[in-house]
This record gives C-alpha cells, sequence and structure tokens, in this order.
C-alpha cells in the first residue's frame, strides 16, 4: 500500500464523517422515533444505515459512468460539488439548533422503512457524501483504491448506525449543547474541505490560476 492509497483512504474517511456528522444526527432520530421502542429503534438505525452504505457503494463504483454519460467531468463536479459543500458548511455554522428544530413534532409522520428519508437520504447519504466517495473515485486507479474508498463508507456508515443505536446515551451524555457544539465545529471542517475542492476544480478549468 503506497502513500497515494493512504491519503485517499484517510482523506475520504474524513470527509465522509464530517459530511455525516454521526453524532448531529441524534438529535432527529431521537425525536423520530420517540413513539417507537427500543427495539424498533435499534431496527430502525440498523435498515438506514444499511440503506446509505448500499447508495454510497453504488456511486462509488458507477459515480464515474454517471458522469460520462451526461458529460460532465471531474473539475466541473468538484466546483459544483465544493459550492454545495460550502452551502451545507455555512447552514451547519449559522443555524441555531438546526437539527432539534428539524425534529420537533414530526415523530408521527414517519414509521419504519420511511425513515430512510429523511434520516438515511439526504441528511446521510446526501449529495455531498455522494459527490466525496465519486470525487475520490477518480483519483482511484486501481483495485486496492476502490476497495479502501468502500471500507471508508462501510466505517461511515457503521459509525452513523452506532450513533443511531445509541442516540438515546448520546444525546444524554452530550447534551443539547455539546452536540450544537460539535455540529459547528463539524461544519468549520467542512468548510475547509469546500474551499480546497472549489480550488481544485478552478485550476483544472483555468490552468492560469496555478
Amino acid at each position: 500500500m503506497n502513500s497515494s492509497n493512504i491519503e485517499i483512504f484517510i482523506q475520504t474517511l474524513v470527509t465522509l464523517l464530517v459530511l455525516m456528522d454521526p453524532i448531529g444526527i441524534v438529535p432527529i432520530f431521537v425525536s423520530l422515533t420517540r413513539e417507537q421502542s427500543t427495539d424498533q429503534q435499534k431496527t430502525t438505525a440498523k435498515y438506514i444505515s444499511i440503506v446509505v452504505a448500499l447508495v454510497l457503494i453504488i456511486s462509488t463504483l458507477f459515480g464515474n459512468d454517471i458522469l460520462r454519460y451526461f458529460y460532465i467531468g471531474i473539475a466541473e463536479f468538484n466546483v459544483s460539488g465544493g459550492l454545495l459543500l460550502l452551502l451545507m458548511s455555512i447552514q451547519m455554522l449559522t443555524t441555531d439548533n438546526i437539527s432539534t428544530t428539524f425534529g420537533q413534532g414530526q415523530a408521527s409522520a414517519y414509521h419504519g422503512g420511511r425513515l430512510v428519508t429523511p434520516l438515511g437520504i439526504p441528511f446521510l447519504a446526501g449529495p455531498g457524501a455522494i459527490g466525496t466517495v465519486i470525487i475520490y473515485g477518480q483519483h482511484a486507479h486501481t483495485i486496492l483504491s476502490y476497495g479502501l474508498i468502500l471500507i471508508d463508507v462501510l466505517i461511515a456508515s457503521f459509525a452513523a448506525y452506532i450513533a443511531m443505536h445509541n442516540a438515546h446515551h448520546i444525546s444524554r451524555f452530550f447534551g443539547e449543547i455539546g452536540i450544537e457544539i460539535i455540529t459547528k465545529v463539524a461544519g468549520l471542517i467542512l468548510g475547509a474541505i469546500a474551499v480546497r475542492f472549489i480550488c481544485q476544480g478552478l485550476i483544472r478549468l483555468l490552468p492560469g490560476l496555478n
């Protein structure tokens, strides 16, 4: 395993974890499943995490083909994906208690598999996460590289599952303020990643900027 593979593995994993923000999803999960039993909540968490993993695996394996079909280059996707991540970052940094606000009063509207939306898609496997695996997949030129990205997807999906599986414990441990602080820090990191994506795309589109 060379340094390039290790770099892709680490960058993809960090980006996915920041984007998916497993801790930040806890308040929403707690609110939307408050009428479910503990066993039902565990089943829901498992179902959502499996769907998220499948969506991201498919995006990793076939995302580049989809881009080619629509004649979209990696540079354009870098810029558009970076802008999307930047908007998500700004929302995370500027919105007060977005998770709890979204979750209030919504529990009765979702049951069982229907929780795949919005928890699975778009909160966890959203455009940002999908764009991330496609972009890093562009840099994977070997089976090992693709395998490492798929491992990242499984790790991130499992982290989301663990967070949802232990949602009530995590929520009580960190408290509302603690979860908000974690979300703000994640938003700041996400903003930096977004700027890097945009710069990489612009340099390819406008070589004179390099």
